[in-house]
C-alpha cells in the first residue's frame, strides 16, 4: 500500500528570457515592476486575469486570497539594461492555475512588448522554458503545450539535521497585530510554512495532513537561535497602477537554529520553492536553507 506524504501540491515553474529593446534603467528589484507587465498584457483575457490576478473576486467569504502564481525577478542588484539584453525571471503557476498556462504565454506573446519601470521601457519575449526539465515551451511564435507539465512538490527527508541556516534572498514580510515584524523565531516560520501550504491546497488543489502540520508546530517552538543576522530593508516601489508608492519593505539575512530539525526539513524544502510571508506574488519570501 502507497504511503501518503503529509502534504501534496503541484505547480509549473516557468523560466522566461525577456530581451530589451531599447536602453533602460529599472529597479534594483523587479517583483512589483514585472507583475504590473505581465498583468497589463493579461487583462484582455478577462477569464485568466480574473483568476491569476484577482482571485478574490472568486471568493466570497471576504477573507484575503492567495493568488496562484509568484513571480521571482533577478536576484541580482542589477538595474541597467543595454539593447538586446536579456532579463530573466521565473513565475510558477501553483495547482489548479496551471490550466491558464497557454492563457499567460498567448497573453504575453500577443503583447509584442512589455512596458517595464516608471519609464514604460520596452522588453520583448523571446523564450520561455520549463525551470525543472528545460524542455523549451514557447520559441519564435512555436508553442509546445506537451512541455506544459505541472511537477509535484518535493517531499524531501534527510537524517539527523541538527542546524540549519536560513537565507532570505528577498525581503520577508510577516505581519503581526498589523506591524510587520523585525525578528523572527523558528516557531514563526514554521507556522507561515504550513498555514501557506494549506492555504495553496484548498484553494488551487492538493492537500495537507493537518494533524502532521500541528505536530511540527509543537517540536518547532523547542527549537532555538545560534545566531541572527537579519536587518530590515527599507524599500518603497511606485505602483503605477495606484498611483502611489508601495511599501516592500522586509527582512533580508539569515539566521541559524538548532535543535532536532530532522522533522522540518520536507516543509523547509517546499518553502524554497513556495516562498513565505506576504506579497510572495511580487517574489518576496524568497529562501535558501542549509542543512548541518
Amino acid at each position: 500500500m502507497e504511503t501518503l506524504t503529509p502534504f501534496f501540491i503541484k505547480y509549473l515553474p516557468l523560466k522566461i528570457s525577456l530581451a530589451a529593446i531599447e536602453n533602460a534603467e529599472l529597479p534594483a528589484f523587479l517583483g512589483s515592476t514585472i507583475r504590473g507587465a505581465v498583468g497589463q498584457a493579461l487583462y484582455s483575457d478577462t477569464v485568466a486575469f480574473t483568476y491569476l490576478y484577482n482571485n478574490h473576486t472568486l471568493d466570497r467569504s471576504g477573507k484575503d486570497v492567495l493568488n496562484p502564481y509568484i513571480i521571482v525577478p533577478p536576484l541580482s542588484d542589477k538595474t541597467s539594461y543595454r539593447i538586446g539584453e536579456e532579463l530573466r525571471i521565473d513565475l510558477i503557476l501553483l495547482g489548479n492555475a496551471v490550466q491558464y498556462a497557454t492563457s499567460l504565454i498567448h497573453a504575453l506573446q500577443s503583447a509584442q512588448k512589455l512596458q517595464l519601470g516608471a519609464s514604460r521601457y520596452s522588453f520583448e519575449l523571446k523564450k520561455i522554458t520549463h525551470g525543472l526539465n528545460q524542455r523549451i515551451i514557447w520559441q519564435d511564435g512555436h508553442l509546445s503545450e506537451i512541455a506544459l507539465q505541472s511537477i509535484i512538490l518535493p517531499y524531501q527527508t534527510l537524517p539527523d539535521v541538527k542546524q540549519i541556516t536560513i537565507s532570505l534572498r528577498t525581503p520577508l514580510r510577516i505581519r503581526r497585530s498589523g506591524a510587520l515584524i523585525e525578528a523572527v523565531d523558528f516557531l514563526t516560520i514554521i507556522r507561515n510554512i504550513t498555514n501557506r501550504m494549506e492555504a495553496i491546497a484548498k484553494r488551487y488543489g492538493g492537500w495537507v495532513d493537518e494533524l502532521e502540520a500541528e505536530r511540527v508546530l509543537i517540536l518547532a517552538s523547542e527549537v532555538s537561535i545560534m545566531q541572527n543576522h537579519l536587518e530590515m530593508k527599507n524599500i518603497n516601489r511606485y505602483s503605477n497602477r495606484l498611483g502611489e508608492k508601495m511599501d516592500f519593505s522586509g527582512l533580508l539575512g539569515n539566521v541559524q537554529f538548532e535543535g532536532n530539525l530532522t522533522p522540518f526539513v520536507p516543509w523547509l524544502y517546499a518553502a524554497q520553492i513556495l516562498h513565505i510571508g506576504r506579497n510572495t506574488t511580487f517574489g518576496m519570501g524568497k529562501i535558501e536553507v542549509e542543512f548541518i
